[in-house]
């Protein structure tokens, strides 16, 4: 995982940003590698995890900025936990 958020006890986000190395070898799609990590994340979400998954590519630059923005608002509000508007 690359990052884990932890709300509580019994709240706990896991955050993957996947590159070519999580689906891919020698720059081919790997369904071998796609299985592991689909099977990673089964494991994960039944020990009560949630897993979020980004592209790596779509967090590039100002677009990707907006999108990691509006994602932990989102996950913010889904788990009642409210931010100041300036931090």
């Amino acid at each position: 995982m690359d990052f884990l958020v932890l709300f509580s006890n019994t709240i706990r986000v896991v955050i993957e940003v996947d590159g070519a190395q999580h689906y891919s070898e020698d720059g081919r799609a790997s369904p071998t590698l796609y299985s592991e990590m689909v099977a990673a994340d089964r494991q994960l979400r039944l020990a009560g995890y949630e897993v979020f998954r980004f592209g790596g590519a779509e967090l590039q630059g100002d677009p990707g900025k907006a999108i990691v923005v509006e994602f932990f608002n989102a996950l913010l509000k889904r788990h009642g936990v409210t931010v100041p508007a300036k931090l």
